[in-house]
């Protein structure tokens, strides 16, 4: 099986040689019938350098294809020894020339060792990253503060969300015309005269009172305990049935445990777009003024002004 396969490529190399060298393959191969003339000898003679120089180039292109292959492989070892693939090429040549010698055909000519291969570099992109220092405090925004700065912009747009509807729903909204809402009175023309009696209000729970400065709204709770006064014409005044408290048609105090005047609701009025309110003061509520007949009287009994204490009442009973 060997022979066969020599003699197979012996002939494959006899075929290349003399397509190489432009003469006749049979130049190459020896007669089947030799003659007494030494014409095998000849034959052969020619053939044999021709075949043992062939035989070794190919095991020299064998043994460089594999140096290669091995080298893309491995880059970083045929960087390091980029002689040993040269060494690898000259012993598949020797090899090769001997085993042409051990068959029977002369030693082809030895050729110059080969020059070691210069070392070549390793790949700058692999030095240059691990030569690259880590930049520290680098300006800008990494992924991870993003992802962190986002987190805290979402929790604080929730939390922001949830109190605004905490504060919504638990805040009161009162209907016009309910206690805690406003009350439409109508034009100036419904206020009392001056020198009239109060006019109770029990929805809003208010005494109207018309005074020279402005109407005012009075709060109908006292202002000691909470019980609901009352108005006595008779004496011209507010009196409160549980413990006595007095007060002045205006809601000043005059005598009585309660501790401050009486409270009052603002009063708007409003003419030509024009809001006129109802003013806390150091001398207490200052009632807005009415400009005509025809402005619009309101009272807000959502905003009320605690009455000025007992002690600075212009109209307290000293006696």
């Amino acid at each position: 099986m060997a022979n066969e396969l020599w003699l197979e490529r012996v002939q494959r190399a006899q075929e290349a040689a003399s397509a190489r060298r432009g003469v006749d393959v049979s130049v190459m191969r020896p007669p089947r019938n030799p003659s007494a003339d030494g014409s095998t000898q000849r034959a052969e003679a020619v053939a044999q350098p021709v075949v043992a120089d062939v035989v070794a180039e190919a095991e020299a292109v064998v043994a460089a294809a594999t140096a290669v292959a091995e080298a893309e492989v491995a880059p970083a070892q045929v960087a390091v020894g980029g002689d040993a693939a040269a060494n690898r090429v000259a012993a598949a040549k020797a090899r090769a020339a001997a085993k042409a010698a051990a068959n029977g055909a002369p030693a082809a000519p030895a050729e110059a060792a080969p020059k070691p291969a210069p070392s070549r570099p390793a790949p700058a992109k692999a030095a240059a990253v691990a030569e690259a220092p880590a930049e520290v405090g680098q300006a800008g925004m990494n992924r991870r503060e993003f992802v962190t700065y986002a987190w805290a912009a979402a929790l604080g747009l929730l939390t922001l969300e949830g109190g605004l509807a905490t504060y919504l729903f638990m805040y009161p909204r009162f209907k016009e015309g309910q206690f805690g809402g406003k009350f439409i009175l109508g034009p100036a023309t419904i206020l009392p005269p001056t020198d009239a009696s109060p006019q109770p209000d029990t929805n809003g729970k208010f005494w109207l009172v018309n005074t020279d400065a402005g109407p005012k709204a009075l709060y109908m709770v006292c202002t000691h305990l909470g019980c609901l006064y009352k108005w006595e014409p008779s004496n011209n005044r507010f009196e409160c049935p549980c413990h006595g408290s007095k007060f002045s048609r205006e809601g000043l105090y005059i005598q009585g445990p309660a501790p401050r005047s009486l409270d009052e609701f603002v009063v708007e009025t409003e003419e030509n777009g024009v809001v006129a309110l109802t003013t806390d003061s150091d001398q207490g509520a200052i009632p807005p003024a009415v400009p005509s007949p025809s402005a619009e009287i309101r009272v807000n009994t959502g905003k009320r002004i605690q009455g000025r204490p007992a002690a600075e009442s212009s109209s307290r009973d000293t006696t």
